[in-house]
Protein backbone atom coordinates (compact mmCIF):
# COMPACT_ATOMS: atom_id res chain seq x y z
CA UNK A 1 0.00 0.00 0.00
CA UNK A 2 1.21 3.48 -0.62
CA UNK A 3 2.17 5.80 1.82
CA UNK A 4 -1.29 7.84 2.51
CA UNK A 5 -1.34 11.34 3.54
CA UNK A 6 -2.49 11.89 7.21
CA UNK A 7 -3.38 15.93 7.40
CA UNK A 8 -6.41 17.72 7.41
CA UNK A 9 -7.83 16.84 3.96
CA UNK A 10 -8.04 12.99 5.38
CA UNK A 11 -11.16 11.50 6.60
CA UNK A 12 -11.61 7.98 7.91
CA UNK A 13 -14.99 5.52 7.79
CA UNK A 14 -15.82 1.68 7.91
CA UNK A 15 -18.78 -0.85 7.64
CA UNK A 16 -20.93 1.07 4.89
CA UNK A 17 -22.32 -2.02 3.26
CA UNK A 18 -23.06 -0.46 0.17
CA UNK A 19 -25.94 -2.75 -1.41
CA UNK A 20 -26.25 -5.31 1.45
CA UNK A 21 -30.23 -5.42 1.95
CA UNK A 22 -30.08 -6.97 5.48
CA UNK A 23 -28.08 -3.94 6.94
CA UNK A 24 -30.82 -1.77 8.03
CA UNK A 25 -32.33 -4.48 10.38
CA UNK A 26 -29.09 -6.17 10.88
CA UNK A 27 -27.11 -2.98 12.25
CA UNK A 28 -30.46 -1.39 13.30
CA UNK A 29 -30.15 1.59 10.72
CA UNK A 30 -32.76 4.04 10.64
CA UNK A 31 -33.45 3.29 6.74
CA UNK A 32 -36.27 1.48 5.04
CA UNK A 33 -34.12 -0.08 2.68
CA UNK A 34 -30.86 -0.62 1.06
CA UNK A 35 -31.45 1.83 -1.89
CA UNK A 36 -31.74 4.54 1.16
CA UNK A 37 -29.29 3.63 3.11
CA UNK A 38 -27.27 3.58 0.49
CA UNK A 39 -28.19 7.07 -0.48
CA UNK A 40 -28.19 8.42 3.00
CA UNK A 41 -24.39 7.46 3.39
CA UNK A 42 -23.13 8.78 -0.33
CA UNK A 43 -24.87 12.02 1.08
CA UNK A 44 -22.99 12.03 4.11
CA UNK A 45 -19.68 11.29 2.35
CA UNK A 46 -20.39 13.82 -0.23
CA UNK A 47 -21.17 16.33 2.38
CA UNK A 48 -18.23 16.12 4.31
CA UNK A 49 -14.98 15.18 1.70
CA UNK A 50 -14.84 17.07 -0.57
CA UNK A 51 -13.44 16.58 -3.93
CA UNK A 52 -9.93 16.97 -3.10
CA UNK A 53 -9.75 15.50 0.10
CA UNK A 54 -8.90 11.62 0.73
CA UNK A 55 -11.11 8.52 2.25
CA UNK A 56 -9.37 6.02 4.13
CA UNK A 57 -12.05 3.14 4.18
CA UNK A 58 -11.54 0.64 6.66
CA UNK A 59 -13.55 -2.14 4.92
CA UNK A 60 -16.74 -3.63 4.27
CA UNK A 61 -17.15 -1.28 1.13
CA UNK A 62 -20.00 -3.21 0.12
CA UNK A 63 -22.06 -6.00 1.87
CA UNK A 64 -22.50 -9.16 1.28
CA UNK A 65 -25.01 -9.31 -1.92
CA UNK A 66 -25.01 -11.75 -4.03
CA UNK A 67 -21.60 -12.69 -6.20
CA UNK A 68 -18.59 -10.98 -5.84
CA UNK A 69 -19.01 -9.70 -9.44
CA UNK A 70 -22.64 -7.90 -8.31
CA UNK A 71 -20.88 -6.81 -4.86
CA UNK A 72 -18.21 -5.31 -7.75
CA UNK A 73 -20.46 -4.08 -9.99
CA UNK A 74 -22.51 -2.20 -7.29
CA UNK A 75 -19.84 -0.68 -5.56
CA UNK A 76 -18.50 0.92 -9.20
CA UNK A 77 -22.28 2.60 -9.49
CA UNK A 78 -21.83 3.49 -5.87
CA UNK A 79 -17.94 5.21 -6.39
CA UNK A 80 -18.96 7.10 -9.21
CA UNK A 81 -21.82 8.35 -7.31
CA UNK A 82 -18.76 9.91 -4.03
CA UNK A 83 -17.22 13.49 -5.19
CA UNK A 84 -13.92 12.24 -3.08
CA UNK A 85 -10.55 12.48 -5.06
CA UNK A 86 -9.26 9.49 -4.05
CA UNK A 87 -10.62 6.32 -1.24
CA UNK A 88 -7.96 3.75 0.04
CA UNK A 89 -9.37 0.55 1.14
CA UNK A 90 -8.37 -1.10 4.27
CA UNK A 91 -10.25 -4.40 2.73
CA UNK A 92 -12.96 -6.23 4.81
CA UNK A 93 -14.39 -9.42 4.90
CA UNK A 94 -16.76 -8.25 2.27
CA UNK A 95 -15.19 -6.62 0.03
CA UNK A 96 -14.38 -8.81 -3.58
CA UNK A 97 -11.07 -7.27 -3.70
CA UNK A 98 -10.31 -10.40 -6.38
CA UNK A 99 -13.19 -9.45 -8.82
CA UNK A 100 -12.21 -7.28 -11.53
CA UNK A 101 -12.32 -3.61 -11.86
CA UNK A 102 -13.04 -3.79 -7.92
CA UNK A 103 -9.58 -2.64 -6.51
CA UNK A 104 -9.17 -0.07 -9.50
CA UNK A 105 -11.94 1.66 -7.89
CA UNK A 106 -9.56 2.77 -4.84
CA UNK A 107 -6.04 4.55 -4.93
CA UNK A 108 -5.00 1.75 -2.69
CA UNK A 109 -6.31 -1.40 -1.33
CA UNK A 110 -4.20 -3.29 1.51
CA UNK A 111 -5.35 -5.64 4.72
CA UNK A 112 -3.72 -3.56 7.25
CA UNK A 113 -1.45 0.29 7.69
CA UNK A 114 0.97 1.27 10.31
CA UNK A 115 2.50 4.41 9.84
CA UNK A 116 5.38 6.03 12.71
CA UNK A 117 3.72 9.18 13.24
CA UNK A 118 1.50 11.84 11.98
CA UNK A 119 1.24 15.51 11.89
CA UNK A 120 0.87 16.70 15.50
CA UNK A 121 1.61 13.55 16.86
CA UNK A 122 4.98 10.83 16.88
CA UNK A 123 2.72 7.47 17.74
CA UNK A 124 2.07 4.91 15.66
CA UNK A 125 -1.35 4.94 13.74
CA UNK A 126 -2.73 1.09 13.28
CA UNK A 127 -5.61 0.91 10.85
CA UNK A 128 -7.27 -2.29 10.11
CA UNK A 129 -10.97 -3.83 9.36
CA UNK A 130 -10.61 -6.05 12.46
CA UNK A 131 -10.78 -4.21 15.75
CA UNK A 132 -7.95 -5.73 17.61
CA UNK A 133 -7.29 -5.39 21.50
CA UNK A 134 -3.54 -5.78 21.12
CA UNK A 135 -1.50 -3.86 18.29
CA UNK A 136 1.91 -2.79 17.43
CA UNK A 137 3.18 -0.37 19.67
CA UNK A 138 -0.07 -0.24 21.70
CA UNK A 139 1.46 -0.22 25.45
CA UNK A 140 4.10 2.95 23.17
CA UNK A 141 0.69 4.98 23.37
CA UNK A 142 -0.34 4.01 19.57
CA UNK A 143 -3.53 4.24 18.12
CA UNK A 144 -5.82 1.35 16.40
CA UNK A 145 -8.86 2.54 14.10
CA UNK A 146 -10.54 -0.63 12.78
CA UNK A 147 -14.50 -1.32 12.20
CA UNK A 148 -15.86 -4.21 11.76
CA UNK A 149 -17.95 -4.15 15.23
CA UNK A 150 -20.89 -2.03 13.93
CA UNK A 151 -20.63 -0.15 17.27
CA UNK A 152 -20.77 -3.11 19.71
CA UNK A 153 -17.61 -3.48 20.96
CA UNK A 154 -16.46 -0.43 22.93
CA UNK A 155 -12.85 1.40 22.16
CA UNK A 156 -9.83 0.16 24.72
CA UNK A 157 -7.33 2.78 25.52
CA UNK A 158 -6.10 4.68 21.98
CA UNK A 159 -8.62 2.65 20.02
CA UNK A 160 -11.95 3.84 18.13
CA UNK A 161 -14.27 2.27 15.96
CA UNK A 162 -14.97 4.29 12.87
CA UNK A 163 -17.75 2.60 11.67
CA UNK A 164 -20.56 4.17 10.32
CA UNK A 165 -22.88 3.08 12.81
CA UNK A 166 -20.38 4.26 15.90
CA UNK A 167 -20.47 7.97 14.46
CA UNK A 168 -23.55 9.04 13.07
CA UNK A 169 -23.49 7.77 9.40
CA UNK A 170 -20.10 10.07 8.29
CA UNK A 171 -17.01 10.38 8.19
CA UNK A 172 -14.49 11.40 10.79
CA UNK A 173 -11.92 13.98 9.87
CA UNK A 174 -8.73 12.22 10.71
CA UNK A 175 -6.71 14.35 12.38
CA UNK A 176 -8.85 15.56 14.94
CA UNK A 177 -10.02 12.01 15.75
CA UNK A 178 -5.91 11.14 16.07
CA UNK A 179 -5.33 14.31 18.49
CA UNK A 180 -8.51 13.51 20.81
CA UNK A 181 -7.39 9.43 20.85
CA UNK A 182 -3.68 10.56 22.01
CA UNK A 183 -5.13 12.31 25.04
CA UNK A 184 -6.97 8.61 26.27
CA UNK A 185 -4.77 6.94 28.67
CA UNK A 186 -2.93 3.79 27.63
CA UNK A 187 -4.60 0.37 28.52
CA UNK A 188 -1.40 -1.44 30.22
CA UNK A 189 -2.06 -5.57 30.33
CA UNK A 190 -2.95 -6.05 33.50
CA UNK A 191 -1.89 -10.05 33.33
Amino acid sequence: MPTIAFDERTWVTSDTHFGHAEAPAKYRRPFPDAAAMDDALVEAINATVAPGDRLLHLGDFTGPLGTGRQRAAHAAMVRARLRCGEIHLVAGNHDPIGKAGFRDLFASVGEIVSVKGWPGGRHRVVLCHYPMRTWQGRVGGSIHLFGHAHAVLPDLGRSHDVGVDANGFAPLRLLPLLEQLAGRDIEIDRA
